[in-house]
Parts: structure tokens; C-alpha cells; sequence
């Protein structure tokens, strides 16, 4: 771990744990289950005939999603609060053959999510909760294989979680709760053994201990009429079970990697995510999906070596990252609560 990365993780920390506890905790009934859900969907559609004089070209673009969430409170101390965020879409467009035909190509992935979060938190009167967690991610169709090939679910991490969190605003309009601790993250990814058209595959797992520091916004104005929900995740590995692999097993410049790659297995990792949803209606929003991405080296990949040949080569090419990455959506579309 690079000495600048101890010491930006290390005053992320102070500056977290610094904070005041601006407001209490709300009451929430006791013994009773509060719920909510949301689904959506959102989608822009065009086609044209063989004929039509411009070249334009067909297109079908939507979009899925699906928010739950689910929050206990067991008695005066112990609170379960659980949610999921579920999203998919798709982008289907025309093209024209060598005679000039319009077909229909094979659909383009725009969305996939699969995001589970529980946590149970055990309330003290000094405002500081100790904590354990459980979080897992996915995705529905993994389509990173460069020659067009996917993977359902896949890849898939496991985070149990204990450390300590507190509420600093938890009020109708506004919350934000951070919570500090010691992860423990299963991977287990899929790889293709051969070139297409063969689909075989191998699966590969891999472990990691971190320290993380989570901090979760949500703000809304006009009456709920607009929202902004923020999520903003540091992990900071410091054992990884495939280090070991770049380190002793292989000489990284022989696949084209950087030699120093075994250093970008533990580094800081940053995940933002920012929501914001505008009501138009009650059944019609808008919904702007920002995230920033730093993860310098993917550690769901994990390196495997056979008889001194890197097996999936291609994927641990791919997962080096050495700069931010940034994914932005807007949709216009239908959501209903309940």
C-alpha cells in the first residue's frame, strides 16, 4: 500500500469521525416493518421502412429498475434496515445489409445492476452503533468478454462487515449516516477458457480483508418532488489472496501488465453514486444516475496461472484501470411506489 494512499484514507477517517451529530435519530415504530418499493421503467422507440429517404436507422432504447427497501426496529437498540437495487436495459438498433436492407443487430447492454445491502445496527445513547453488514453485487449479464460472449450473474461479491456507524442527520428531508469497519469480500468470477464460438467456462474465487468507510446522503425538496440520494464507498484492501499470484508466479511484463500490478491490487478503491428523480407526476419522473468509479485493479479477477500460462489473460488485461471511470444516465420514464 502506497504511503499516499495510508495517509488520504487515514484523513478521510478524522474528517468523518469528526463530523458532530447534527440531529437524533427519528422514531421509528417499534416492532413493525416500514416498506418501500419502486419500480420503473423507461424507453424511447423508432422505425423506419426499407424506403425511407434520410438513412435513418431504428432504435428501440429501454430500461428496468427496481428499489426496495426494508427497515425493523426491534426494540429501543436494534435496528435492521435492508435494501436492493435492481436495473437492466437494453439498446436495439438497425442496420443496413449490403443490399440496403434494415435488420435488427443484436441488442447493446445500457444498464445492470444488482446491489443487496443489509445492515444491523445496534443503538447506543453516545450516538456511535456498532454494526455488522452483509452486502452483495452483481450482474444480471456480464458482457465484457471482448468477442461478444456473456456470463449470467456474474461476477459475484460477498462483503460481510462489523465495525461502527452513527446517524448524523435523520430527519424527513434530510439523512446521512457513515459507517466505519472491517470488511471481509468473497469474489467469484467466471472466465471463457477458449476463443468463441466455444462458451466454456471456468470459475475462479478469490478473498480480500479491507477497511471501508461508507457514507450514505438523501435530501429531498419541493415535497419529496425532488431527491437526491448519494452513496459514497472507500474500501481499502490490505490482504488479497490473488496478490501472491502477480507477485511469485508470474513475471507481470510477460503479459504486457505493469510490473508494479501486485501494488494495484491494494489500493484505495472510490465508489460514488449519485441519484437525483424529478416528478413530473405522480407516475412520471426524471432520473439522472451519476457514478465515478477509481478501482486501479479489478479484484474480482483474480490471476490464474497453469503450467506458467496466465489462463485468462484477456480479463486480467481488462481489469487493470489505472484511471477513473465514469458512467452517466438520463431517463425520462414511468415509476411507481408502493
Amino acid at each position: 500500500m502506497h504511503r499516499a494512499h495510508r495517509i488520504g484514507f487515514a484523513l478521510v477517517i478524522m474528517a468523518a469521525l469528526a463530523l458532530p451529530a447534527l440531529a437524533q435519530d427519528d422514531e421509528i415504530p417499534i416492532g413493525e416493518w416500514q416498506s418501500q418499493y419502486e419500480i420503473g421503467v423507461n424507453m424511447l422507440q423508432s422505425s423506419y421502412s426499407n424506403n425511407w429517404n434520410g438513412g435513418e436507422k431504428g432504435s428501440l432504447v429501454w430500461a428496468g429498475n427496481f428499489d426496495a427497501r426494508l427497515e425493523k426496529q426491534y426494540n429501543e437498540h436494534l435496528n435492521w434496515r435492508n435494501t436492493l437495487k435492481l436495473a437492466y436495459g437494453q439498446t436495439h438498433e438497425q442496420d443496413r445489409d449490403d443490399s440496403g436492407a434494415l435488420y435488427w443487430k443484436k441488442p447493446d447492454k445500457t444498464d445492470d445492476i444488482v446491489d443487496l445491502d443489509s445492515l444491523l445496527r445496534w443503538q447506543k445513547k453516545s450516538g456511535w452503533d456498532p454494526y455488522v453488514g452483509f452486502g452483495f453485487r452483481s450482474m444480471f449479464d456480464d458482457r465484457s468478454d471482448m468477442e461478444g460472449r456473456s456470463i449470467f450473474m456474474n461476477p459475484m461479491s460477498f462483503k460481510p462487515s462489523a465495525g461502527i456507524s452513527r446517524k448524523f442527520i435523520n430527519t424527513d428531508e434530510r439523512k446521512l449516516l457513515t459507517r466505519l469497519g472491517v470488511a471481509y469480500i468473497y469474489n467469484s468470477r467466471s472466465f471463457f477458457t477458449d476463443p468463441a464460438p466455444d462458451v466454456t467456462t471456468q470459475r475462479e474465487g478469490s478473498s480480500e480483508m479491507a477497511a471501508e468507510l461508507i457514507t450514505e446522503y438523501m435530501t429531498n425538496a419541493l415535497g419529496d418532488n425532488l431527491v437526491w440520494e448519494s452513496k459514497l464507498t472507500f474500501i481499502m484492501p490490505f490482504l488479497y489472496t490473488g496478490k501472491s499470484v502477480f507477485q511469485d508466479d508470474m513475471n507481470p511484463a510477460d503479459w504486457g501488465l505493469p510490473d508494479d500490478v501486485a501494488e494495484y491490487t491494494t489500493t484505495l478503491d472510490v465508489d460514488w453514486e449519485n441519484t437525483f428523480t424529478a416528478k413530473v407526476t405522480s407516475l412520471i419522473s426524471v432520473k439522472l444516475f451519476v457514478r465515478w468509479v477509481f478501482d486501479k485493479y479489478d479484484n474480482t479477477v483474480s490471476p490464474v496461472m497453469e503450467n506458467d500460462i496466465l489462463v485468462n489473460e484477456a480479463d486480467v488485461v481488462q481489469a487493470v484501470r489505472k484511471a477513473g471511470q465514469f458512467k452517466q444516465t438520463l431517463a425520462l420514464g414511468v415509476s411507481y411506489k408502493f
